[in-house]
């Protein structure tokens, strides 16, 4: 009976492995890859641009080369006389026209938005929640600078994994020497690994420690087809780095990027808001006057 057991436990365990490499080498790695991109016809983008514009400005476009040579339409709504200019940086999923319209909030800053590596224009590049986003950040960034922006006049603004991407930006940046004005930052992810796991328990429920080994499997296997090093996607480690004034807001019942998460990158930069029943993404907007009121009172706080 003994023997029995064992030899059913080792089926069990062997049947697992084997369906972990399988799941991490096959399934997971294009969850992560292929993030999905919205769905928006030419004329639903004028529109909204024309709807941003309302806030005073006029939009421009210029391609600019991000992270591993793909080509970015780079959105640049000019105000008269701007205080600076802010690069607004969207969540996994999303793309720049579900983000640029804060600059609505911010009407006597520049805004400048582009989709991470160009996919609303070729969705077939992969999503490397910061292995190559972190370049287009720095492509953005030296083109407000070759336009006229001094490094402490440009702030940028992020949600998710546009949080977290900024803190590896920021990282690269200030190993050029640049010190940009400040970071505004919505629920950071913190690391690649932890972003893969809450993002799978959103599927899986309390059964994602299942999935625990091929979740290791899947990290690396993407980074080897996207030809990046998951390694150094951790914004906590960048957050240690980093010296530039950072702003960071987020809800105590945010299941995506959870709080303790956040949290450790507070440990480094202690300007922490956290909103009671907020979840993902939804924290700044239910402060009184919204993410543009929180925003204000952080740039007033650093004199900006």
């Amino acid at each position: 009976m003994l023997r029995l057991w064992i030899r059913t436990l080792a089926a069990i365990l062997a049947v697992w492995f084997l369906m972990s490499v399988c799941v991490g080498l096959w399934v997971i790695p294009q969850l992560l890859l292929n993030a999905p991109t919205p769905r928006r016809t030419e004329a639903i983008r004028a529109r909204t641009r024309e709807a941003i514009q309302g806030s005073g400005g006029t939009f421009t476009m210029a391609p600019v080369q991000g992270g591993e040579g793909k080509v970015l339409e780079l959105w640049h709504l000019r105000r008269s006389s701007p205080r600076g200019a802010v690069i607004y940086l969207h969540g996994f999923g999303d793309d720049v026209w579900g983000t640029l319209d804060r600059a609505n909030f911010l009407p006597e800053w520049d805004a400048v938005g582009f989709t991470f590596r160009g996919r609303d224009s070729d969705p077939s590049a992969p999503c490397t929640l910061g292995g190559w986003e972190r370049k287009d950040v720095l492509a953005a960034f030296h083109y407000l600078e070759t336009v006229g922006f001094p490094a402490d006049r440009i702030l940028i603004a992020g949600w998710s994994m546009g949080a977290g991407v900024a803190l590896l930006a920021l990282e690269d940046l200030e190993k050029e020497g640049k010190t940009p004005g400040g970071a505004l930052l919505e629920c950071p992810f913190e690391d690649l690994e932890r972003a893969a796991r809450d993002h799978l328990r959103g599927s899986l429920g309390r059964f994602e420690v299942v999935a625990y080994l091929a979740e290791r499997f899947a990290i690396r296997e993407a980074g080897r087809l996207a030809r990046f090093d998951p390694v150094q996607i951790s914004p906590v480690h960048s957050s240690a780095l980093v010296k530039c004034r950072i702003a960071l807001i987020t809800g105590d019942a945010d299941r995506e990027t959870p709080l303790d998460g956040v949290q450790k990158i507070a440990r480094f930069h202690p300007d922490l808001t956290v909103v009671h029943g907020a979840g993902h993404c939804e924290a700044s907007n239910r402060l009184p006057g919204g993410w543009g009121a929180w925003a204000r009172s952080r740039l007033s706080a650093w004199g900006v």
